[in-house]
């Protein structure tokens, strides 16, 4: 739908066009104020709002961006490239149902998917060693910080859980992202950027300087990609160790939410940026996550022209962490997990990372039936996550 329903006084005609597919018909102030941020920013044409919509800093998650030439960093996140990944086992959930062994398997994951950095001398995967940076300085990070965090999961809404589907099939899914590189290239693009009238810094993909951005996007997307193939790696071997399972690698699927690109929409190429929302064109299979513990869905694109080829990436935030650490006490997110595996000793740190402070997952799928097809619905059986550790 048009941004009139929810912006009264939005001049259709005039400036980008704004679609929205929202679960509330009133947004928060400061979500309103970004909103109509970005879509008042130079070269800006067409903006498309997520069911998932919420607060990010000057340019909200949940929103898909078109311009003709120009690249908003801050449209797509520094965590370029963050997204979820999947994999399907050769059997069922139902040793993993005892608590016995899911309090071991997560003993083990503490292990196997360390929050920060890996033990010992590594390297990076010869496919991102070979393909260069644009800057000294970023190849340096790299070959440090960026080989040490492959494998990590990262803290907060960074996860790993283990999952059945409707057949009762386990899945193993990852939402992790480019770990420190993707802020030390965004940090060290916007540096570079120019200031548009609105406050958001924008580069030029005619110039070398927008250029080599997009260059070193596209290595942190293939670097997030194989850090949850790394993570992935690590836990499938633990659950063939722990429960004799094998992975079914046809099943894998990659489905990132912080990335550019450029695409065809409109009969003409757009730069299309994606903060927290997934590519979702004719036939594509992407995945969305519920919030901790709840369903989460694989899906198939509709294309849908007026957002984009978007969708929603997950539930989205409706308390920020501050206010969930007020509200939710240990023992809410106790009760919201009901039979879900987890480590009982992060109930008190966790508590910001409840389903209470995340939307209902079903009600953002209502609000995209336009945008996705439901493929398979995945339960949470196991959820590992690290706190954050501003808490």
């Amino acid at each position: 739908m048009t941004g009139q329903a929810i912006f009264p006084n939005w001049p259709e005609g005039h400036g980008p066009r704004l679609a929205h597919w929202l679960v509330e018909t009133r947004l928060p102030a400061q979500v309103k104020q970004n909103v109509e941020r970005i879509c008042r920013s130079e070269d800006v044409r067409h903006v498309a709002l997520m069911p998932d919509l919420h607060l990010g800093r000057l340019a909200n998650n949940g929103t898909a961006v078109a311009t003709t030439n120009l690249i908003y960093p801050e449209a797509i996140g520094k965590d370029i490239g963050c997204g979820f990944s999947t994999i399907a086992f050769d059997g069922n959930a139902e040793r993993l149902r005892e608590a016995e062994t899911a309090s071991e398997v997560i003993a083990a994951l503490y292990r196997v998917v360390p929050a920060l950095k890996q033990r010992g001398a590594l390297d990076l995967p010869e496919s991102l060693a070979a393909r260069p940076l644009s800057d000294a300085s970023l190849v340096r990070k790299s070959q440090r910080d960026g080989a040490h965090q492959q494998g990590t999961l990262g803290c907060g809404n960074h996860f790993v859980e283990v999952q059945e589907d409707q057949s009762g099939r386990l899945w193993l899914m990852v939402h992790s992202g480019s770990r420190a590189m993707g802020q030390y290239i965004s940090d060290f693009h916007l540096d570079q950027a120019s200031a548009s009238k609105t406050g958001l810094r924008f580069l030029d993909l005619r110039t070398p300087a927008g250029r080599h951005y997009f260059q070193d996007m596209e290595w942190a997307i293939q670097y997030a990609t194989n850090n949850r193939l790394a993570i992935m790696a690590h836990v499938a071997e633990l659950l063939e160790e722990r429960l004799g399972l094998q992975t079914d690698q046809s099943s894998y699927l990659d489905s990132p939410h912080n990335f550019a690109r450029q695409e065809e929409h409109f009969g003409r190429i757009w730069i299309v940026h994606r903060k927290s929302a997934a590519s979702a064109r004719a036939g594509e299979l992407g995945l969305i996550a519920g919030s901790m513990g709840t369903t989460s869905f694989i899906v198939s694109g509709r294309g849908n022209p007026d957002a984009l080829h978007s969708s929603a990436h997950g539930a989205g935030r409706l308390m920020g962490r501050q206010e969930a650490r007020r509200r939710i006490r240990p023992r809410d997110l106790q009760r919201q997990l009901g039979r879900v595996h987890y480590d009982p000793g992060q109930l008190e740190a966790l508590r910001d990372e409840a389903p209470a402070a995340y939307r209902d997952i079903r009600a953002v799928m209502r609000a995209q039936q336009e945008l996705t097809r439901q493929v398979a619905c995945l339960t949470t059986l196991l959820s590992f996550k690290y706190p954050d550790p501003r808490n």
